[in-house]
């Protein structure tokens, strides 16, 4: 069985840091998995390059540790350098992150919140409290957060994407094979920046604007990796995201993520100006029939489709 790659990087930080000794590279091909299905040495040496490079990358201090004509003799881990200092919460603090668990726990990573949370508790010794806040928290995706699993995988071995997309002023769907760079959430939305082949050019897409999914369409390492850093400083610098159009919207209850984004969050119709439009009708459809659009007429006919496509998934029962 061919081990992930994932595990195999994890296979060899657990390797270099738990030897008191540097690991020669033919013990680390021996005793990691994953590198005894190489198919020579030469396949191996490639390999184990990449990953070696690929965890610093990561932040991981590898050292190459030298004999004394010069040679190396060996890789390591030091754990005084990797190693992260005791983590400490107070009271409020625990508080507030049983209250994200709380949040988190009718989505998908419901499970994954209540065990960081469990392993905090062990580690300080003390209980999260419950809090009150008389208002009912609850974790919901925005419009395009699902692809970011997708893109994550692809940024991390740098995989050419293509997808559909609608840009702002796009009088139609295009398609769009991209390097990808990296991901930033500016300004409330998920943005991805990379470098678009087909227009030559460097390019940022929002994601709530991807039509459909987002396919692999390279082998791994196509691309040179790109910082964080910059990733963000350009999506920062070309994101689109200027209000374009005015929504009035009438509430009668609940509603947050609008009164956050309206003129006034008191008003009734709540003013709403907005440049996303799938963005703006996820937020309306999920309130039901606590929200109603007065107008754009366009937006209140996107609604009702959304809502319709939802009744139709549950087989039409109300």
């Amino acid at each position: 069985m061919r081990t992930d790659r994932t595990e195999r990087l994890l296979n060899l930080v657990l390797c270099l840091l738990g030897a008191r000794i540097p690991v020669s590279r033919a013990a680390i091909r021996e005793a990691v998995p994953g590198y005894g299905d190489s198919a020579s040495s030469e396949a191996f040496e490639r390999m184990f390059e990449r990953d070696k490079d690929e965890l610093r990358t990561m932040g991981v201090p590898i050292d190459t540790v030298l004999s004394c004509d010069g040679d190396v003799e060996g890789y390591r881990i030091r754990s005084d350098e990797y190693s992260m200092p005791a983590v400490a919460f107070t009271s409020a603090e625990l508080a507030v992150l049983g209250l994200a668990a709380q949040a988190w726990s009718d989505a998908a990573l419901g499970s994954a919140a209540q065990g960081a949370l469990r392993k905090i508790e062990a580690v300080t010794g003390a209980r999260s409290e419950s809090l009150d806040i008389g208002v009912s928290l609850t974790a919901r995706p925005g419009a395009g957060d699902h692809l970011l699993p997708t893109l994550w995988e692809a940024i991390r071995v740098r995989r050419v994407v293509g997808f559909a997309y609608r840009g702002l002023r796009d009088t139609a769907t295009g398609e769009r094979i991209v390097e990808p760079w990296g991901t930033a959430r500016v300004r409330g939305a998920w943005y991805l920046a990379g470098h678009d082949r087909d227009r030559a050019d460097t390019r940022v897409f929002r994601l709530s604007r991807v039509q459909g999914t987002i396919t692999a369409s390279s082998p791994p390492g196509e691309f040179d990796r790109v910082t964080a850093r910059d990733v963000r400083g350009v999506i920062e610098r070309l994101a689109d995201d200027d209000p374009i159009a005015v929504a009035r919207v009438e509430v009668t209850s609940g509603g947050v993520r609008l009164r956050l984004r309206a003129d006034d969050p008191a008003d009734s119709p709540l003013v709403v100006r907005y440049s996303d439009e799938s963005q703006l009708v996820s937020d309306i459809a999920e309130l039901g029939t606590s929200a109603r659009v007065i107008d754009p007429v366009e937006l209140r006919g996107q609604v009702q489709q959304s809502l319709a496509a939802v009744l139709q998934a549950h087989g039409g029962a109300r």
